[in-house]
């Protein structure tokens, strides 16, 4: 490794510190999910002929390779074995068996044979594609009885299915709202709510997160500013990150109170929350109250593709409103039967999710006693604490070689000094890699200094 010299002080000035490597690549992570920041500071400090739209694409490749050439780079790194609770995975020039605590398939029915099953049978009548968009000729019966069985799980009249849960959350505000009305969104909101806030015209404001009173106070705001404004208040069932669920008897009640309608977006919580795996809606009996629920198939239903799921007006609107229901081609019929299984088993088979929370429960638990600082344990992930961005990349890299895969969240992804590790849980996880997971963070926390103080 190449060393630069500080340069001696000057007029009687300190040297100017170098930053440290932890620094560093602190600064790389930031310009890798923020895409201004690349652009008006890092690339004018370069001095980037930025007259070449390609040229911050040579930039932002050399610090790609740069975390990757530190092996903490684990986006993007292909998994070479089926999915599940072990992986194997290439780190540091060779291949490893990694314990996967960043899969959301919490209930392991992206392998379930079930499923397998069923999308056989229907590839072989049916093919591939579905050829076509939902409003031409992609839309098949097996896509109606579907969306009949969702609409019925999650207590609507009617639902509608999406290519993605990504573009299913985003459409309500895209579709209702227009520059005279007013959109409410929690501050963890994952990206798919931003961009439909962000990019339907209306005026956004952000609460505090999971605070009933907060919402209150911005929707007595909006309401004084214009009693006529239309109203949308989005927020997830359960918050991964957070590790908590949304306060939805307290959230439902305000909407009410203030002539506000609300979108619940379950993606973390479908399989994971209700008596039937219907999500957090399901758990505070509201499912018939909410106005609009949506998820994705990503996560609990091993699969692709989301839904809405509301009033049948509603998603008649939608329907026929929403770009990406008439410019994207349907979801493929194969996916639909695989779908459509999972959800008969995640119905049916309450043990995968007994295992999932016991799981859950196991991790939490050993976490604790080795003096791991824990945010909240009321959904399938686990997150943990470090508070030290500086100290991310070196832990990041020693889960690695000690057989441990999940993502660090630092800044921007969270405020700064406020990382965290979302340890993801599955049913079939076995207790004696959890042990090594805990065994490991035990170490690793007392090595950077991060365990929760004594009491």
């Amino acid at each position: 490794m190449t060393h630069t010299a500080t340069p001696p002080a000057t007029d009687g000035q300190e040297p100017k510190q170098q930053p440290s490597f932890e620094e560093q690549l602190s600064a790389q992570a930031i310009l890798i999910s923020d895409r201004d920041y690349l652009v008006n500071q890092h690339c004018a400090q370069l001095g980037v002929d930025q007259s070449d739209v390609f040229a911050k694409t040579r930039v932002y490749s050399g610090v790609i390779d740069s975390l990757r050439q530190h092996g903490i780079m684990q986006y993007g790194v292909p998994i070479e074995s089926p999915p599940g609770p072990t992986v194997t995975m290439e780190f540091f020039g060779e291949k490893r068996t990694m314990i996967m605590l960043a899969s959301n398939d919490y209930l392991n029915l992206s392998t379930d044979p079930r499923v397998h099953e069923a999308i056989q049978r229907c590839l072989k009548d049916y093919g591939v594609g579905a050829g076509s968009s939902r409003v031409g000729t992609g839309y098949s019966y097996m896509h109606r009885l579907l969306e009949e069985k969702l609409a019925h799980s999650f207590g609507k009249e009617a639902a509608l299915l999406f290519p993605t849960g990504f573009d299913a959350i985003a459409a309500p505000a895209r579709c209702l709202l227009t520059k005279d009305d007013r959109v409410l969104i929690d501050s963890s909101s994952h990206a798919c709510i931003l961009e439909g806030a962000q990019s339907c015209g209306a005026t956004v404001r952000v609460f505090a997160h999971n605070s009933p009173d907060r919402l209150e106070s911005t929707l007595q705001r909006a309401r004084n500013k214009d009693p006529r404004s239309g109203i949308l208040v989005i927020v997830e069932g359960a918050y991964s990150m957070d590790g908590d669920v949304a306060r939805l008897p307290e959230i439902l009640k305000l909407c009410r109170q203030y002539g506000a309608r609300l979108l619940v977006d379950e993606a973390h919580s479908i399989g994971v929350h209700g008596d039937k795996g219907h999500g957090v809606c399901e758990k505070f009996g509201l499912s018939s109250e909410v106005d609009i629920i949506g998820g994705t198939f990503s996560k609990s239903l091993g699969a692709t593709g989301g839904f809405l799921a509301a009033d049948k007006d509603v998603i008649t609107y939608f329907n026929y409103i929403s770009k990406k229901i008439i410019f994207s081609a349907a979801l493929p019929p194969l996916l639909i039967a695989g779908v459509s299984a999972a959800l008969d088993i995640m119905e049916n088979d309450s043990s995968l999710r007994e295992r999932l929370w016991d799981n859950v429960r196991y991790l939490a638990n050993g976490l604790r006693q080795v003096g791991a600082r824990l945010m909240g344990t009321e959904t399938a992930s686990v997150p943990v604490l470090i508070a030290n961005d500086s100290i991310m990349f070196r832990f990041t890299q020693d889960l690695i070689r000690e057989g441990i895969f999940t993502f660090p969240a630092v800044y921007p992804t969270v405020p700064k000094n406020k990382s965290v590790f979302r340890l993801a849980l599955q049913s079939r996880h076995e207790k004696q890699d959890l042990d090594h997971v805990i065994e490991v963070f035990d170490r690793l926390l007392g090595k950077y200094g991060a365990k929760a103080p004594a009491n």
